[in-house]
């Protein structure tokens, strides 16, 4: 059997003003630096998805932007290339024009000149024809 006597009420006392004791200058201290540490956590938690956040928007906003410059750069690009293709075109066009003129001209300088070697010719048919008949015969005709 136990024995109640005074020495469990001390002990009881003891404990309890322990108790107190350690509650209001050890526990509590300790449960509100835990809590503001748990404060602070938070808060950088809340800071770093904020920033995730906006920096997911900026990279959204980014590629959109890069998206938009290389469309408008791929038009322009287009239109240069367009541009550059018909004027390539235009040039060989007159290009192909100017040497179908000189060709036309060329031949008919050549159709000019050969007629006009063909009236000489005939002009002079008679006359070489008896040059080269008196050089055949050795005798003048």
């Amino acid at each position: 059997m136990i024995d109640l006597n005074m020495t469990l009420l001390v002990q009881w006392g003891i404990y309890i003003a322990l108790m107190v004791f350690l509650h209001f200058f050890l526990f509590k201290p300790v449960l509100r630096v835990m809590d503001a540490r748990q404060a602070k956590i938070e808060g950088t938690m809340a800071g770093a998805e904020d920033l995730q956040a906006q920096a997911a928007r900026n990279r959204e906003e980014y590629e959109t932007k890069i998206k938009s410059a290389r469309e408008r750069v791929f038009a322009r690009t287009a239109a240069i290339r367009e541009a550059a293709a018909r004027e390539a075109k235009e040039i060989m066009d007159k290009a192909r024009e100017e040497a179908m003129a000189q060709v036309e001209a060329t031949r008919e300088r050549i159709q000019h000149e050969s007629e006009e070697v063909r009236k000489e010719l005939l002009a002079n048919v008679d006359a070489l024809a008896r040059s080269i008949a008196g050089k055949i015969l050795e005798r003048e005709i």
